[in-house]
């Protein structure tokens, strides 16, 4: 069941030439990874969409709404296990009561898989055990170094010089105008310095100051929806690789992973997902402060990191970086965590043992999952399904959401090296 429910799942392609099992992707089900905007469906009419899936041994369900979907399917008798990859942190109260009524459906067998220890924390917060591990990690097919990578730049039209490059989500949870402001000051340390921003996702409402104020002799590029090739050149050329995102959405830093991969140094906050990926060669960490807003990476840090790796006498070799990073992300071995799906031993899942994060509840969630606690499985199905559209619990998330990502600063020291870098499956 992928995260969108009208995509094609490339996921489902790989787990299929991977274990050389058939993967079935159902039609017609309804979107329940977010707060949906309208009523959900009647519960009957999930009936049919439910059926393919019931036949089969096991299920991988994308998205914070597979909690949802295990849930549903056990309502209707289904006797196979199922793998939950939620991708985000927790952001609602949605997200919450899926996973509230998930722990009256699930079975041994089942896994969950978070992209880092202090998201796995928060859903073992909410009841949910999960394993920290990014199944599909990065294509190592495509992420490593390229010998005329800097070619990117006549091909881009960037002038030639230092590059630091940030690539991801031009929005605001990406925090880009405090990573700019670390960004123009390098530039006075390093003239030729240039600062590419690439992303195939651009809030124009969000960077209209940016593309306002900082002109082409400002040294700051846009590189708007590169290319596959020209990305992993991108990530090739750059001196550095920086983000200041402090964001509650995504549990694994992808994008450092991939510039890892490609032998470049990547700086980050020391937030979420960041803290194990740049536990590496190249990887450089930054404090993070707090103010009424939220975290954020420390700047006089964050500069500090970037003059650092640009002023390094002796470089890391991007050969090493790379290794260290496919190593430990590359698909071909973060693929295996879900060899469980094509196993004929439908044994429990192997056991985890992370405490649960330091994180706050308000009063009146706490209030309505104890009420479907005290309901029977199917009864609680139903009650939440009815009741799907609580306002006056969905008027709390804000706070929920500052709350998380508080706790997603606390990276424990417990498992932080769940598995290290040189063990068969890298779940860091």
């Amino acid at each position: 069941v992928p995260f969108e429910p009208d995509s094609t799942s490339t996921e489902a392609r790989w787990v299929a030439d991977a274990f050389a099992c058939e993967i079935r992707q159902p039609d017609g089900v309804p979107d329940l990874n977010r707060r949906p905007a309208a009523p959900l469906p009647d519960l009957a009419s999930l009936a049919a969409p439910l059926a393919s899936l019931l036949r089969t041994r096991w299920v991988i369900a994308e998205g914070p709404g597979g909690f949802l979907w295990a849930a549903l399917l056990r309502s209707h008798g289904y006797a196979g296990g199922v793998t939950i990859l939620p991708y985000l942190n927790p952001r609602q109260w949605w997200d919450v009561a899926a996973a509230s009524l998930y722990r009256r459906f699930r079975d041994p067998r089942d896994r969950v898989f978070l992209g880092s220890t202090p998201s796995a924390r928060i859903y073992q917060r909410l009841g949910v055990g999960a394993h920290v591990g990014e199944p599909y990690g990065i294509d190592d097919n495509r992420f490593r170094p390229r010998p005329r990578a800097f070619e990117v730049l006549e091909r881009l039209a960037i002038p030639h010089g230092r590059l630091l490059l940030f690539a991801g989500r031009c929005q605001a949870d990406k925090d880009l105008y405090r990573l700019l402001r670390v960004a123009l000051k390098a530039r006075i340390l390093f003239p030729d310095l240039q600062v590419v921003l690439a992303s195939h996702v651009i809030d124009e409402d969000y960077v209209a100051t940016i593309r306002r104020e900082l002109g082409p002799e400002s040294g700051v590029c846009f590189v708007a929806r590169p290319g596959a090739e020209d990305l992993v050149d991108l990530y090739g050329a750059a001196d550095v690789f920086v983000t200041a995102a402090t964001s509650h959405f995504e549990t694994f830093g992808r994008a450092p992973a991939e510039a890892l991969a490609c032998g470049t140094p990547a700086v980050a906050p020391r937030y979420d997902g960041f803290a194990e990926v740049l536990d590496q060669p190249g990887g450089k960490l930054v404090g993070v402060e707090f103010d009424a807003e939220g975290p954020h990476a420390r700047e006089d840090e964050m500069l500090r990191a970037v003059y650092d790796v640009l002023s390094a006498p002796q470089r890391v070799p991007a050969r090493e970086i790379s290794d260290a990073a496919r190593r430990r992300f590359g698909r071909s071995r973060t693929l295996r965590l879900l060899a469980h799906v094509a196993a004929e031993d439908l044994g429990a899942a192997p056991p985890f043992d992370l405490p649960p994060a330091d994180l706050d509840l308000p009063r009146a969630w706490v209030e309505a999952i104890r009420e479907l606690d005290g309901l029977s499985p199917a009864a609680a199905l139903r009650h939440l399904w009815d009741q799907w559209d609580r306002d006056d619990l969905a008027a709390l998330d804000d706070g929920f959401v500052h709350a998380v990502r508080r706790a997603l600063c606390d990276v424990s020291a417990v498992s932080v090296h769940a598995l290290r870098a040189e063990e068969a499956v890298p779940c860091r």
